[in-house]
């Protein structure tokens, strides 16, 4: 009799375990069918996977002030890097340390970045820092032309989004709105005339 219990136990912690290993290949097999589905119907956006120039500019501000207070271009570039939690300041941490360890010049790996983000600011933000650098000019200053340039160029392109929005307005204006509003006035006026 105990043996016989023990065989039932056993056969059914045996089963227990497959079925529990079913689960677990169930499950997975779930999660891969649907990331594969998320994968076909979701467009993949490779424009967050680059920074934006908001993030070059709070870059550029933390610099400049950093720079202004006295402190070193690789001490400043780490106190962002600390500060913010975006993909720029992981990037440039990672390019820092590659730098201060040896394996990459300053100049390999901010170039690294910039043809890995193939932004125009922050292209120009590594001319700047090369160029201060070969020629011994303060960065800061230069950092700070570029910072009001960039400024510049989000003011414009802002302004011309606002200059866009009247004519986005009045396509839904003349296809929802007005022909709405003239079967609500001319509406009651013609069911007079028919009576």
């Amino acid at each position: 009799m105990l043996y016989l219990s023990c065989l039932v136990a056993m056969g059914s912690a045996g089963l227990l375990g497959y079925l529990i290993d079913i689960e677990v290949l169930v499950s997975r097999l779930y999660r891969a069918s649907l990331g594969v589905w998320r994968g076909l119907f979701v467009k993949n956006d490779t424009s967050s996977l680059k920074p934006t120039s908001s993030d070059i500019a709070q870059m550029l501000d933390l610099l400049i002030l950093a720079l202004s207070a006295g402190l070193s271009f690789d001490y400043a570039l780490d106190l962002y890097c600390k500060s913010h939690d975006n993909l720029l300041a992981h990037d440039l941490h990672n390019a820092l340390f590659s730098w201060q360890i040896g394996a990459t010049t300053r100049l390999e790996g901010l170039k690294a970045l910039s043809f890995k983000y193939e932004n125009p600011s922050f292209e120009r933000f590594v001319q700047c820092v090369t160029e201060s650098m070969e020629l011994g000019a303060p960065i800061a200053h230069t950092l700070e032309n570029h910072a009001d340039m960039i400024r510049q160029t989000r003011q414009f392109e802002q302004e011309q989004l606002i200059e866009k929005l009247p004519i986005q307005i009045l396509i839904p204006l003349t296809t929802l709105i007005l022909p709405a509003m003239l079967i609500a006035i001319l509406g009651p006026i013609f069911a007079g005339l028919t009576h």
